[in-house]
């Protein structure tokens, strides 16, 4: 059950952001409605992934958590590994459409979109899903 409009989330992310937290938990801790974790649990889950997986500047941290929530969203067995990769190709393309890039230190470069917008991003990819699924 969807409890929470696109906006809440965004605001949630934006609080969650301010407090230290970084890009990937920011997403991932935003759709508990979804996944079911409690925020320190759901905290410690993605918080390797900041910074482009542990500060290496490699795929952003938004990006994985958009593809972290994806992967609770579609996950039933094995079998829908297939079905996983090509939904979160098409994601990952929508950010990129988007954004130019999906790496994070391609996306922090000077005159680029700040973290919060990225994040914003992500949710409202993952959001837009939800809505389709419903």
């Amino acid at each position: 059950m969807v409890k929470y409009s696109l906006e809440e989330r965004i605001n949630r992310a934006r609080d969650l952001h301010k407090s230290g937290y970084n890009c990937s938990q920011c997403v991932f801790m935003v759709f508990d409605d979804i996944h079911g974790m409690d925020a320190e649990t759901a905290a410690k889950v993605s918080a390797g992934f900041g910074g482009g997986v542990g500060g290496q500047r490699q795929v952003c941290g938004a990006v994985s958590g958009m593809v972290m929530t994806h992967g609770l969203i579609a996950f039933k067995s094995p079998a829908d590994k297939q079905a996983i990769y090509k939904n979160v190709q098409a994601i990952s393309n929508e950010f990129k459409a988007i954004n130019s890039s999906i790496i994070c230190g391609e996306l922090l470069k000077p005159g680029r979109k700040p973290c919060i917008e990225l994040i914003a991003d992500a949710i409202t990819i993952i959001d837009k899903q939800l809505q389709q699924s419903s």
